[in-house]
């Protein structure tokens, strides 16, 4: 990965979830399990999921539609501080 893929979307700074995690050094499939994982603890606790992680698909080389996130700065930071405890 040479450079990330930042969308600024109505003034929120997203990066795909397969960045992410290539970043964490973990498979995609691990993280999107983390995230929902992640997203219980959120809804408990009755804070905005969208601050966090926005839902989203992309389409993979065989043209088949796959679930993924878009992450915010808040769900990056939120992900590395699950990494180191």
């Amino acid at each position: 990965m040479n450079e990330l893929t930042v969308i600024n979307q109505n003034g929120k700074l997203l990066i795909d979830s397969r960045e992410v995690a290539e970043m964490v050094g973990k498979e995609h499939k691990e993280l999107l399990r983390d995230i929902r994982t992640y997203e219980g603890y959120l809804g408990e606790s009755k804070i905005a999921l969208t601050d966090f992680f926005i839902e989203s698909t992309y389409l993979s080389i065989q043209n088949k539609e796959l679930p993924n996130y878009q992450v915010t700065k808040k769900g990056c930071e939120f992900i590395a501080h699950k990494l180191t405890g």
